[in-house]
């Protein structure tokens, strides 16, 4: 008899929403010279001595997931359904696509799971050079992030297939090593759910600026707006599947809170208007983004490189995301068991529960946890963590408009922080870069430099399409997520610029 009704356990803590960011990169436009108040989201000195003298972003928005567990395994390449050439046999009558179970192919290494689903939009933001060595920027930025953490191995399988004890012995449905009335215990883990907004004011200044050197500095305190965050730290929880009917808890020690579930809803239906950011603020906190730019332009090289941005190589180092938000008032729950096993029956009534729907079914679990755990339910202020990073980055000017770039960042916040990480990754950029069109294809190591990725960004005057991993996951029929952002973005040139390039012309 196969049932799902653990894997509705654990994803009760989950059922509210599922946005994440913490993984917009924008490597390609963010790695221009051309990308004007974006620059500043990599390094706040780079907008110093910028190539515009006023910049306006109209609209830029940035989608999408990954992770290291499941891979979608098409019998044909990825690319065909956006052709619309997927072969007949894999269609239904209505001529979509006809989706099977048995494309999703599971990465069994017994490394710890990871997932990361992100949306992040940016509007307005300016850029206004004030002088050759002063300008200043200002952003506003949304983010929606979900994310889950260090699953172990045999939870991550257990939760995708429930329970099947048909012939008294296999706890999985599928192929696996769980086996019923094993006892399991590596299962610590952490889910963080976050929907905030930024408002960011740059200011970035040239200290140096002679013959051979230019070195530039830069800063961008951030006033953060809380929208709704939810979190799950699950430190352990010792479990056994004696059959299909209960499980049996040994000692257990989980920490959890949320705002309002409603919140979330009303993002995935994508309500957000003034009377949304009114209403719903829960929580403010404070940010900032800190970097320093060195520029190397010897005279030997002037006939080789760009004399507009008049470099050979570039070396940036900034601190990004470094802050929290706090929330106040929010409803927290400990659950503990020191005492012994514990069982949950999963008999007909927590069956007719969850049949009723997914309230009744959170009702009815929530009140038989409660009986047979110490619960330690209050009200309190949680700050939830930014994503902090160390972000290195390096550029060489090749040959007049081509170049080759490096972008190193690593994390600095821990898979079990309260709040958001970034994965750190190592990448390399190299780009066509022009006044009226660019485009570059970054590649390198993500998701903690241990998955390769493959992606693009081209520009076209005022428009810019990338993705930071889509060109390898079309071609292929195998992949483990992809990423895609957009924008609309112009300015007007500085004429001292203009003016300098001519002379030295």
């Amino acid at each position: 008899m196969k049932t799902n009704n653990i894997s509705k356990i654990l994803i009760l803590f989950v059922s509210f929403g599922f946005f994440q960011a913490n993984a917009q990169t924008f490597l390609g436009l963010q790695q221009s010279n051309m990308s004007g108040i974006h620059q500043a989201s990599l390094n706040p000195a780079n907008i110093a001595g910028a190539r515009h003298k006023l910049y306006i972003n109209g609209l830029t928005f940035n989608a999408g997931f990954n992770n290291n567990y499941l891979s979608l395994n098409l019998p044909f390449p990825a690319l065909n359904t956006l052709r619309g050439t997927v072969p007949a046999q894999f269609k239904n009558a209505s001529g979509g696509l006809a989706f099977q179970e048995s494309w999703l192919k599971e990465k069994l290494n017994g490394d710890p799971k990871n997932f990361n689903l992100y949306l992040q939009t940016r509007t307005p933001g300016i850029l206004y050079k004030i002088s050759k060595k002063w300008s200043v920027g200002l952003s506003y930025k949304n983010t929606f992030s979900f994310q889950i953490n260090d699953v172990a191995q045999p939870l991550a399988r257990l939760a995708r297939y429930g329970v099947d004890s048909s012939n008294g012995t296999v706890a999985f449905s599928g192929p696996n090593s769980f086996n019923v009335g094993q006892t399991f215990g590596d299962n610590a883990f952490s889910i963080n759910l976050n929907a905030f907004g930024e408002i960011g004011g740059t200011i970035a200044t040239t200290i140096i600026d002679n013959d051979f050197m230019v070195f530039k500095v830069g800063a961008t305190p951030k006033l953060l707006i809380g929208y709704a965050t939810g979190f799950v730290k699950n430190n352990g929880i010792v479990i056994k599947a004696p059959g299909s009917d209960s499980i049996i808890f040994g000692k257990t020690d989980v920490f959890y809170g949320y705002t309002d579930p409603k919140v979330f809803q009303n993002i995935g239906t994508g309500a957000i208007n003034l009377d949304f950011l009114k209403n719903k603020i829960q929580g403010t906190g404070f940010g900032y983004d800190l970097g320093a730019t060195f520029e190397y332009k010897p005279k030997a090289a002037s006939l080789l490189t760009s004399k507009k941005n008049n470099y050979l190589f570039k070396v940036g180092l900034s601190l990004l995301d470094a802050g929290s938000i706090r929330y106040n008032n929010i409803k927290t729950t400990k659950i503990r068991n020191t005492t012994g096993d514990k069982v949950f029956k999963l008999d007909s009534n927590f069956a007719r529960a969850w049949g009723e729907g997914q309230e009744q079914g959170i009702k009815y679990s929530d009140s038989v946890v409660r009986t047979i755990f110490a619960i330690d339910t209050t009200t309190q202020s949680i700050f939830s963590k930014m994503p902090t990073t160390l972000n290195l980055q390096f550029d060489y000017n090749v040959f007049k408009w081509f170049y080759v770039g490096a972008n190193i960042s690593q994390d600095f916040r821990g898979k079990r922080a309260i709040g958001m990480r970034r994965p750190s990754y190592a990448t390399i950029i190299p780009r066509f870069e022009s006044k009226l069109f660019e485009f570059s294809i970054p590649m390198g190591l993500m998701n903690d430099y241990k998955t390769g990725r493959l992606g693009f960004f081209t520009r076209v005057g005022p428009v810019f399409i990338g993705s930071d991993n889509i060109i390898g996951q079309l071609k292929s029929s195998n992949f483990y997520g992809a990423d895609f952002y957009f924008g609309i973005s112009t300015g007007i040139p500085s004429k001292k610029a203009k003016k300098k390039s001519q002379s030295n012309e």
